[in-house]
């Protein structure tokens, strides 16, 4: 006998409604080929749910003054304190920047780092972010939204008040590929992740050195929050001019449990 269908509520979905009203749309193969290739546009919601994702969006804009706020207030929990309350429909606050609007690329420099949010003074943060940063600096989170992916794919999003892509670990030799590349990789498999280059180009093992040290701490990262023995793992950072939250660094995590 089957089971009976799950309440369709409006807010983020639950694993019960993914598994009845969302068929996922992408295989794991798929998933890992668009990161390796780096056609992360292709990866998408279901139809369906990017309709609910869409309302909820200008929903929840609405109440908390922008989906930035919201995130940093609420979810993240970065924002104001009991201290320094902020009201919903404004979030104008001392410890951080309204970066409602998307920065633009040409902002953003050579080799100046993307712009970060403003922490409190007394945090003292790091220049970058490494894999073994203070906890306060970073935070993992399920995707509350995820792609139209296996429901044994779990996506998670680390998030960093640090930036993650800095001159101090990406040379001004590959600035511009890591900027319009970002960073990916795997765990977990045999697979590997391979720099991508113009038809024609050949790399030194100088530059794929540097491109290795460019991902290296993000890396780390996965492999200790996801150890390999236990998971498979394929994950990217977007280049500062594709990230949907300029200004608040973070990283996608797809892991399936082996």
């Amino acid at each position: 006998m089957s089971s009976s269908p799950p309440p369709l509520g409006t807010g983020p979905p639950t694993d019960e409604e993914i598994d009845y009203y969302y068929t996922p749309m992408f295989s794991w193969e798929t998933v890992k080929d668009q990161v390796d290739s780096g056609d992360l546009g292709n990866l998408k919601r279901h139809p369906a749910m990017q309709i609910r994702y869409d309302k909820w969006i200008a929903e929840t804009a609405a109440v908390h003054g922008s989906i930035v706020a919201y995130l940093v207030n609420v979810r993240l929990g970065w924002g104001p304190t009991e201290t320094r309350p902020a009201t919903p429909a404004s979030h104008a606050n001392p410890t951080y920047t309204d970066v409602e609007g998307h920065t633009d690329s040409k902002t953003l420099g050579l080799p100046t780092p993307p712009s970060t949010r403003p922490l409190t003074p007394s945090l003292k943060p790091p220049e970058y972010f490494t894999a073994d940063i203070d906890p306060k600096y970073v935070k993992i989170l399920p995707n509350d939204w995820p792609y139209s992916i296996p429901t044994s794919v779990k996506h998670f999003v680390f998030w960093t008040r640090v930036p993650i892509i800095h001159p101090a670990i990406v040379s001004p030799k590959i600035w511009k590929r890591i900027e319009k590349d970002g960073l990916w990789g795997f765990t977990g498999s045999d697979r590997i992740a391979e720099p991508r280059k113009l038809p024609g180009e050949e790399d030194s093992e100088e530059t794929l050195q540097l491109v290795r040290d460019a991902h290296k701490e993000t890396h780390r990262f996965v492999l200790e929050n996801w150890p390999e023995d236990l998971w498979e793992v394929a994950w990217f950072v977007n280049p500062p001019r594709l990230q949907s939250i300029p200004g608040l660094a973070h990283g996608h995590v797809f892991a399936r449990k082996k």
